[in-house]
This record gives structure tokens, C-alpha cells and sequence, in this order.
């Protein structure tokens, strides 16, 4: 093809691409407004405790006070003493019936958890020889909310509690009772590992991405009723697993975009829980090879795929879980030198051997591969969920 012609078939692709840019622009729809979750409920809020002297005969009740967690409320009154209510939330039966005593007080913001959904549920509140009983409505459920197709329950050795699931990127976090009936969820995306903090409060995954698939923003703390007390946005985000340490501060399993390493799910960060701010960091990249002991699904991308995070004030360690190496990890603390290794050690340098297990050779064994959640019992054993993909890490013996 002679120049001119070259030159001219230049022009008509980058005019060709320059139109098609136009177009794309030209029908692009609308960013959809939204406001920030924790004005829309502080607004909320503000509206419904403006007023607080209602009566325990005609109390006021806010059902889904704070928008997200449907099957809850508050029964909002005053009471001229101290006292202390009691209150019931009607169940099928004993173990599925919830009853707590709250402490003393003369202005009772009563958070009531564990409604069926949409049923008009009976909840009665106690004050010493006084009892109201209220009809509290919920909505049905989302049609999309997983139900169980069967149910198996002992009950004889089961107590009142609830079950509590969280999905990995979409779906419904929320908590079953033993009757498989759905008592409680939220509306948002708050995701991954659920968390009991020490003050009672719940930690989730924030409710918006960072980067695709699954990385969130950061963290929330909230109660059953949905309401957010504080969020922590972090530069890498969250994935998988955070850990509440005995200071209280939070140890996340996080990423680093900000150095453009190319790589995801190998950085922990430690959380100030008062400040937010990031006190600790740790990249995995610095202490264990990205090459080594790779599983069926090792990429350069995401070589360890960690998706635990333990501290365990014991030995002052930190264990880890590299579901693409197959294998949990223990590191020091402070120095974030590696303890020990647990799992297959086929595919490791003879440098890093030391560190596994090893394992006795005429007892019957199988080492976990793809592991998740790993983590540091109180005898000091080591706890885990053994995906079991494959095996072993050779493809002949899969």
C-alpha cells in the first residue's frame, strides 16, 4: 500500500473512532443522584426523637428507624421513675420467642430485633406490674432473599439463637432463628465477614466499591437496627476478614492501590478505631514469594488471595490465609517475620521448608487446600474451613 494511501486509511479509523466516541457521549444517561447514608440517618433520627414524651400506654413506634434493616424497630415513651422495661418478641415457639430486660432509665428508646417479616408481630413490654402489648407490622421479604428448602433442628440442645449469613459480593446479609424463618436483614450491600464487636455493635464491609469485583470502600460499625455509628474509608479498601485487637483497634485485610504494584490481596492495614487512621501496615510481597506453592488458581494478579485475618495476643502473632498457595500463614506481630507455614509444602523453595508442619509418615493425612477463614483457637489450635479444591497441588493427582 503506497504512503498517501496508508495516510488516508489513518483518517477514516480515527474519524470513524472519533464518531463513535461522539455517540457514546452523546447517549450517556444520567448519573443517579444519591444521598450519603449516614445524613439520610442522622435526618431520620432527628426527626423521630424530636419528641420523646409519649406514654408506655401509647408509645410511639418507628418501624426500619434507620432505612435499612426492615424487620426491626424502636418504641419510643417516658416513665416519671426509673424502671426498667422487659420486653418479649412473640415467637412460633420457645426458642424462636426473644426477651430482654433493659436497664434503668426514665427515657426508653426501646431498639426491638427479630420481627417475622410481613406479619403483624406481638411485642409486649413490662414495667413492673404494668404490660402493653404492641402489633408491630413488617413488609415482606425481597423476593430474591434466599430462603432455606429444608430445615433440621435439635432443638433440645439448641437455644434462642440467631444464624447469622453474609454474602461475598451480592445477595442479603441477614440472620435465620432455628425454624429457618428469616428474623432479621439488611437492605444495603454491607457484605463479606460479620463481625461481633466488644460493645455489641456489628462490623460489615461498606456498602459501595472501590475497585471491581468485590473490594468495598472500608468498614461500618452498626447495631442490629441499622444505624451507622462510624465508617472507616481506606485507601486500598476491604476484602474478606477484619479483626477487632484488644485495643481495639482494627487489623483488615485490605489492598494496595496506591503504589500500582499490580497486585491484590496480599496488603493488612491496622485501623485506629478513633481517629481512622491507618497505624500499621503490612505487604505480604516483603515477607513470602509470589511464586511459590501456587494452587490451581494462582495468578500474578492475585498470587495469595488472602482471606483471613486473626491476631492472637498469646504469641502476639497474626495469622493468614492464602487461599491461591494453599496455605495459612502465622507472622510476628512486630517484626512480621513468618512463625509457620501450615499446608501442602510440594511447590516451595528449600528455603522456606522450615516453616511447614510435617506430618508423620504412617499416619493418614490430608492437608487443606483453598482454605478459608483460618483462625486461632483458645487452646491454640488452629481453626479453619477446608475448601478441599483439588487435593493437591499437582494436576496429575487432582
Amino acid at each position: 500500500m503506497k504512503t498517501y494511501q496508508k495516510f488516508i486509511m489513518l483518517i477514516i479509523i480515527a474519524c470513524a473512532a472519533s464518531i463513535f466516541i461522539y455517540y457514546k457521549v452523546d447517549k450517556a444517561k444520567p448519573v443517579k443522584k444519591t444521598s450519603d447514608i449516614l445524613i439520610t440517618q442522622n435526618k431520620a433520627e432527628e426527626k423521630f426523637l424530636e419528641k420523646t414524651d409519649y406514654t408506655i400506654d401509647n408509645p410511639k413506634v418507628v418501624v426500619n428507624p434507620y432505612g435499612i434493616s426492615p424487620l426491626t424497630a424502636l418504641v419510643i415513651f417516658e416513665t416519671k421513675d426509673l424502671t426498667a422495661p422487659m420486653i418479649t418478641i412473640e415467637g412460633k415457639d420457645e426458642q424462636s420467642t426473644f426477651t430482654h430486660t433493659f436497664t434503668p432509665a426514665k427515657k426508653h428508646i426501646l431498639p426491638i430485633y427479630g420481627l417475622y417479616a410481613d406479619k403483624e408481630n406481638k411485642v409486649t413490654i413490662k414495667i413492673n406490674k404494668q404490660e402493653k402489648t404492641l402489633t408491630i407490622k413488617t413488609s415482606a421479604l425481597p423476593k430474591d432473599l434466599v430462603l432455606p428448602t429444608k430445615v433440621e433442628a435439635k432443638t433440645e440442645e439448641l437455644n434462642n439463637d440467631l444464624y447469622f449469613f453474609t454474602p461475598a459480593s451480592t445477595g442479603y446479609t441477614c440472620a435465620y432463628d432455628h425454624n429457618g424463618d428469616v428474623r432479621w436483614y439488611l437492605t444495603e450491600n454491607f457484605v463479606w465477614d460479620i463481625k461481633r464487636l466488644e460493645n455489641g455493635n456489628l462490623l460489615l464491609s461498606s456498602n459501595r466499591l472501590i475497585n471491581p469485583p468485590y473490594y468495598t470502600t472500608g468498614l461500618v460499625e452498626m447495631d442490629l437496627t441499622g444505624k451507622i455509628y462510624y465508617e472507616y474509608s481506606l485507601p486500598g479498601g476491604y476484602h474478606h476478614d477484619a479483626y477487632e485487637m484488644p485495643n481495639g483497634n482494627l487489623l483488615v485485610a485490605s489492598d494496595d492501590f496506591i503504589s500500582g504494584n499490580g497486585t491484590v490481596e496480599d496488603y493488612i492495614v491496622e485501623i485506629d478505631r478513633k481517629t481512622g487512621d491507618i497505624v500499621k501496615q503490612i505487604d505480604l510481597k516483603n515477607i513470602l514469594p509470589t511464586d511459590q506453592g501456587k494452587s490451581e488458581n494462582w495468578t500474578e494478579y492475585d498470587w495469595f488471595h488472602n482471606n483471613a485475618v486473626w491476631y492472637d495476643e498469646t504469641t502476639n502473632s497474626i495469622t493468614l490465609s492464602g487461599r491461591h498457595q494453599d496455605a495459612v500463614v502465622n507472622i510476628n506481630y512486630d517484626t512480621e517475620e513468618i512463625n509457620w507455614i501450615l499446608g501442602d509444602p510440594e511447590g516451595w523453595e528449600k528455603q522456606y521448608q522450615q516453616y511447614f508442619f510435617k506430618v508423620d509418615d504412617d499416619k493418614e493425612f490430608d492437608w487443606q487446600y483453598a482454605q478459608h477463614a483460618a483462625m486461632i483457637l483458645p487452646n491454640g489450635n488452629v481453626f479453619l474451613f477446608d475448601n478441599g479444591n483439588n487435593r493437591s497441588k499437582k494436576k496429575e493427582n487432582y
